[in-house]
């Protein structure tokens, strides 16, 4: 017995160094492995990762650094355990959550009218909350690689698909962000959505790591380097080639020129409709003229533009010379956005209207994602009296009552899907309405809550992955900006600029294309979570068995 806890007492006191089965990759030989890293160089480390993930990602959009910002992080994780890798991991997602959602302390000043020690702490339980998906992959992707001999350069993207894909967001974002303007990156985004792209930015990462750390010790890329580099080039140039196929279907496919309205209100209360909701249908008159002038067939304006509430049974538009006149000198098609109602009915839903240019309302469809206590209160039915008491709190937060089956707008050759404030950045709201066959998708955004933040550049970039799924130009109007014009491959044509200044109304022109070309997005983008997930399940497994 004594001479089994003298051998117990030496292992213990041995340094920790990695074996060659513990090592969570197979690209160096275990004596050039760098030795476990101290605690406080991987928090300098996830650190230094959170801050280039910043750079990269919006508003400041440089994206190239998204290509190596994730390289500090992951050297952390290198030698460590799956317990290990947890909290650097999430160190790193709390900073750019923090960094990125900076713009809620305004938001929970505006919206909730919230003392300053509880936006604070709304914002670093959200924060601390969704820098969770970053420990999930981290571990996971750990996990597998020291126990299943799942490869280190397979394990870590298919597990940032799981974990991005798995995880509820109060404000949905995911690291496809930082390359949002990468438009030959986010081409992928058709086969599995923006996890895929995300998989895509954390491979790059990892075998410019091995790569980096084979020639620092003078050694050839290993074959998982040269295997992952091929899969990096093989994916980006397969999304150039699909995109040819799109970019020569939007050249013959029949172009509409449309024109979007950004009033640049300001934050409109309910009673600011009642004292100045002539002067808001004024400056839509105007200046939905002016686009006519300059030769616009489709008018577009932002979500609740009408300033009045809007009869859902109205078959046609407001009389010439009536007081509520939407569009004189205007023959095109309108789509506006509508707080509506049935005239005598207790229920309003926040709509999408759309007029033909001979003036029937051709069609009509709802927001069905509401926002939380913008929109409604959240278990207002098991408290009603708590429901009472914060919608006192908020009155010019109305309750709407959410849309049914999604359901295209069309008028002649447009078949349009409506997107009503975020749920342009919510896949599962967009690819039902894709589905239906749409040629074009038209976002109509409140942006006014976000004052001059970084949300309105965050949700812009997130929308453009939607169009890259749907294979279907988009068109975004926004209160307050940032209104935009983007292609079936994810490109910004136009946009306006972010502005607050009350009645400075600014009008874009922009051309897009009906595409009707199939996309896979809709099909294959929900699933692909589930397929990374199998595909992790299936490696273990073999890993497993060839270790007995």
């Amino acid at each position: 017995m004594s001479r089994k806890r003298a051998a117990a007492r030496r292992r213990r006191e041995q340094p920790e160094t990695e074996t060659a089965e513990q090592l969570p990759h197979d690209t160096v030989r275990p004596e050039d492995t760098p030795v476990r890293a101290h605690p406080r160089t991987r928090v300098l480390q996830a650190l230094i990762s959170a801050a280039l993930l910043a750079l990269a990602a919006p508003p400041l959009d440089i994206w190239p650094l998204a290509l190596v910002a994730l390289v500090p992080l992951l050297l952390a994780l290198r030698d460590a355990t799956p317990m290990q890798a947890l909290a650097p991991a999430w160190l790193c997602g709390f900073a750019i959550n923090l960094i990125g959602f900076r713009w809620g302390d305004a938001l929970l000043d505006r919206f909730g009218h919230l003392p300053a020690w509880a936006r604070v702490l709304a914002l670093v339980l959200l924060a601390a909350y969704q820098a969770s998906v970053f420990s999930l992959w981290a571990g996971l992707g750990s996990l597998l690689t020291r126990s299943a001999r799942v490869p280190w350069l397979v394990s870590v993207p298919l597990a940032v698909v799981v974990a991005e894909s798995v995880l509820p967001f109060l404000f949905p974002w995911n690291l496809a962000v930082t390359v949002w303007r990468a438009w030959p990156l986010v081409q992928v985004a058709e086969l599995g959505g923006a996890p895929a792209v995300s998989a895509l930015v954390v491979l790059i990462n990892l075998t410019l790591l091995e790569a980096g750390l084979a020639l620092r010790h003078g050694q050839p890329l290993p074959r998982q380097v040269r295997v992952a580099g091929t899969v990096v080039l093989a994916v980006v140039a397969a999304g150039l080639l699909r995109a040819t196929h799109v970019a020569v279907a939007r050249a013959s496919a029949p172009k509409v020129r449309v024109g979007i309205i950004q009033p640049n209100p300001g934050t409109v209360t309910a009673e600011d409709r009642k004292q100045r909701g002539e002067q808001y249908l004024a400056t839509l008159r105007q200046s939905t003229q002016q686009l006519a002038r300059d030769g616009a067939e489709l008018v577009v304006w932002p979500e609740s533009a009408f300033p009045y509430l809007f009869d859902r049974q109205l078959p046609r538009e407001y009389a010439p010379g009536h007081p509520w006149e939407l569009r004189p000198g205007f023959k095109g098609t309108l789509l506006f956005g509508a707080l509506s109602h049935t005239f005598g009915g207790a229920l309003v839903h926040n709509s999408a209207v759309l007029v033909s240019p001979d003036g029937r309302i051709t069609g009509l469809s709802d927001k069905r994602r509401l926002f939380p206590f913008g929109e409604y209160v959240p278990f207002a039915a098991r408290f009603p009296e708590w429901a009472r008491d914060v919608r006192t709190q908020l009155p010019d937060s109305p309750d709407i009552e959410p849309g049914g089956a999604a359901r295209l707008l069309v008028s002649g050759s447009l078949r349009i899907a409506p997107l009503i404030c975020y749920e342009d950045i919510l896949p599962g709201a967009v690819h039902p309405l894709v589905r239906e066959r749409p040629n074009l998708l038209v976002t109509l955004a409140n942006h006014a809550w976000f004052g001059d933040g970084d949300a309105p550049y965050q949700a812009l970039a997130l929308a453009t992955l939607r169009g890259v799924e749907a294979r279907r130009d988009l068109v975004r109007a926004a209160s307050t900006g940032i209104s935009s014009v983007g292609d079936a491959l994810g490109r910004v044509q136009t946009h306006t600029s972010l502005r607050l200044e009350p009645g400075a109304p600014e009008v874009l022109m922009g051309e897009v294309a009906l595409v009707e070309l199939f996309a896979f997005g809709p099909y294959l983008a929900p699933v692909f979570p589930y397929a990374c997930a199998l595909a992790l399940v299936v490696l273990a497994l073999l890993g497993r068995t060839r270790r007995t």
